[in-house]
């Protein structure tokens, strides 16, 4: 139940991010630039995506697997396969947190 609370918070969190007007810089850019081309697209901004990426990251830091953090994307994200869901969690965690890539 814990985790669900914790998906439900950080899907909010994504979904009221404020939108930068800055070009990303750094592992930002980084991220965006794997994300397009592994064919990814995320909705909305260039910051909802970077915002969703560091999730990822803040899901298995609070203790999901992999696996849970994936179908924990594809949930929020439901045009995503599970292989693509997988495909982002894992450009996410080499990006923003290499100690679960």
């Amino acid at each position: 139940m814990n985790r669900f609370l914790l998906l439900v918070g950080l899907t909010a969190m994504v979904g009221l991010a404020a939108p930068a007007h800055a070009e990303p810089v750094g592992s930002d850019a980084a991220f965006l630039t794997q994300l397009t081309g592994a064919g990814l697209s995320h909705k909305g901004s260039d910051q909802v995506a970077i915002s969703a990426g560091h999730s990822v990251c803040q899901l298995m830091d609070a203790g999901l697997t992999p696996m849970d953090t994936v179908v924990a994307v594809q949930t929020t994200n439901p045009g995503f396969t599970l292989q693509r869901a997988a495909e982002f969690a894992r450009i996410a965690a080499q990006n923003y947190c290499p100690e679960h890539a």
